[in-house]
């Protein structure tokens, strides 16, 4: 969506990773099509060949740790995550023993033989229709750039590392981004990212988010070009791309962009694990995880709990019906081990057709309503019950809570409850020592939830609002659908009533309630939330100094009136104006 208002240029793409930044807009060309040169080699030369080759992985690995290295000391764990992933592949088989053999075989030079396995590599996962699958090819396609830079050095590949040519204080703009392009931007080089393709859950994305610097995509960029070196301001939150804009915008957006606290190591280690409003009231600031790695920040932040496991993402690079119950026990255990006490909530596998985690998966005209979170486990039970042995074993090394997602219906979590139960009961007739009582939660994502809170909730060890799926099947909005993302909004009257509602019925039966969908995450929304009751909020690891630092700057009491005077009102636009009036 584009249009020009008072000389402003502005367009509506995909917010993908959160932020504002402001900077001059650089059009990053793609990597140019090229041909690795192709001829015999006598068997004489096949051991030279392959040390050219083990050569190439060598180098490819120091870059990579090297890269590792500067992500750690940015703190960005899902990028060393990632890059950490690409390292592992150079001791794939296919990369090594592999490649000796078909250099053996094939009698040709090493590129074109590695060209040669890539091909038939692409035509396996070229098979595949899922978004899951195709972003592991992007691994290895980046990761065979690599490769193929030291073995065959070309003008075509770009040195991903080597940024110096981007002026600084760019917006960088590219059909698409690479894992290891994200990760070599330096945020005080490279102010954002715009992008024609790339979604929330590509790992170029993540890497973004966990730098801290704002992407949008879905911007045709081709278009665009003819703006190269103009000013541009990139709204991460909101989707959106600002080209010259007015200094009454410029002015708007540097006062949105200070309302955001960078904080000194020495700062967030001074901020308490339970802040308090001004007022006295406690407001947990749990953590959001999807990786082993983030446990590495829970200390650095003084986190309190881990009020999200997204227990999925622990195996996004395989199959998890090929996931044996020991071996899940094995990931877990180590997980909580190094949790070192700090609580735990397992999100029970929250896939199905949408998430395609399954080769095999079935085709379904509308996953999003389809079998998908408690039902697909329902309907797997053999999954279900060696995800729930698995963690019920785990859980005596430290501190673990249940969460089931997507509850629609009193009698599917009586059922869900039972069938744990029925885990339970086995475990400890086959002697399995696990902990005497577990705490079993809900997810409150659908409406049918909040319309019969007042029955599931007695069900209930505690609530977790997920207000991602909540916003989406409410509004019947897909926020990642440029059609639809302008109807798709936290604060919508009918959203802000409904987490109302929950709160109150939760405090009827005093059971414990939070947030851990992308809304607890943003500070503006803070006085809010806690306005609406809410005590509890998750939200991904690098957001939670900024919002302990924002709860310490609200007066609850203020903040009840604030959602008070919020309730009454019927639009966003209203709701927005209200909340930017407060800010000031």
């Amino acid at each position: 969506m584009r249009s020009t208002i008072a000389g402003e240029t502005i367009l509506r793409g995909i917010p993908i990773s959160e932020g504002v930044a402001m900077g001059v807009l650089y059009f990053l060309k793609p990597n140019e099509e090229f041909s690795v040169p192709e001829f015999t080699i006598t068997t004489s030369q096949v051991n030279h060949e392959i040390g050219r080759y083990h050569e190439a992985l060598s180098t490819s690995r120091e870059e990579l740790e090297k890269l590792q290295f500067f992500l750690q000391k940015e703190g960005a764990t899902e990028a060393m995550s990632i890059i950490d992933s690409h390292i592992q592949m150079l001791d794939d088989p296919l990369l090594t023993s592999g490649m000796e053999e078909k250099i053996s075989q094939m009698l040709q030079n090493t590129e074109s033989v590695f060209q040669c396995v890539l091909n038939d590599y692409k035509s396996v996962f070229d098979q595949v229709d899922s978004p899951e699958i195709q972003e592991r090819f992007s691994d290895v396609q980046d990761l065979s750039n690599r490769i193929l830079k030291h073995l065959h050095p070309s003008p075509g590949i770009q040195d991903n590392e080597s940024q110096g040519y981007i002026p600084s204080h760019s917006i960088l703009c590219s059909y698409e981004l690479i894992p290891t392009q994200t990760a070599a931007a330096s945020p005080n080089h490279i102010q954002a990212f715009v992008t024609e393709i790339g979604g929330k859950t590509s790992h170029a994305a993540l890497i973004a988010k966990s730098k801290g610097i704002p992407y949008i995509s879905n911007i045709d960029v081709k278009e665009m070009e003819e703006y190269s070196g103009s000013v541009c301001i990139i709204d991460g939150d909101e989707g959106l791309m600002i080209i010259n804009p007015s200094e009454e915008t410029k002015k708007e957006y540097s006062q949105k962009k200070k309302s955001t606290k960078i904080f000194l190591k020495d700062e967030i280690k001074a901020l308490p694990s339970i802040p308090k409003t001004q007022d006295g009231v406690e407001i947990a600031i749990q953590a959001n995880l999807e990786s082993i790695h983030d446990l590495r920040l829970l200390k650095e932040y003084n986190v309190e709990s881990i009020g999200l496991l997204r227990s999925e993402f622990l195996y996004l690079r395989k199959e998890i019906k090929d996931f044996r119950e020991d071996e899940q026990y094995d990931l877990y255990k180590k997980f909580i081990k190094l949790a070192k006490g700090i609580e735990v909530t397992f999100r029970v596998f929250d896939i199905g057709s949408d998430k395609k985690f399954f080769r095999s998966n079935l085709f379904e005209p509308n996953p999003a309503l389809g079998c998908r979170s408690i039902r697909f486990l329902m309907k797997h039970p053999e999954m279900f019950s060696s995800q729930i042995r698995a963690i019920l074993r785990a859980a005596i090394y430290g501190n673990v809570k249940l969460l089931l997602p997507l509850i629609s219906d009193v009698q599917e979590l009586i059922e869900a409850k039972e069938f744990i139960n029925k885990e339970i009961k086995q475990l400890k007739k086959e002697g399995v020592s696990i902990p005497e009582s577990i705490s079993i939660g809900c997810m409150v994502e659908v409406p049918a939830f909040v319309i019969m809170c007042d029955k599931l909730i007695p069900l209930c060890d505690f609530l977790s609002i997920g207000t991602n799926d909540l916003v989406q099947y409410t509004l019947v909005a897909d926020r990642s659908n440029p059609r639809t993302c302008d109807k798709y909004g936290p604060i919508h009257p009918s959203i802000l009533r409904m987490i109302e509602h929950v709160t109150k019925e939760a405090d009827k039966y005093n059971v414990p309630i939070s947030i851990c969908g992308e809304m607890a995450s943003n500070p503006q929304f803070a006085k809010l939330l806690i306005g609406l009751g809410i005590r509890s909020l998750s939200c991904s690891p690098r957001f939670i100094p900024l919002l302990k630092y924002t709860v310490s700057k609200i007066d609850s009491i203020e903040a009840s009136k604030l959602a008070s005077d919020v309730l009454n009102m019927s639009t966003i636009t209203e709701i927005k104006k209200r909340l930017n009036s407060n800010s000031e």
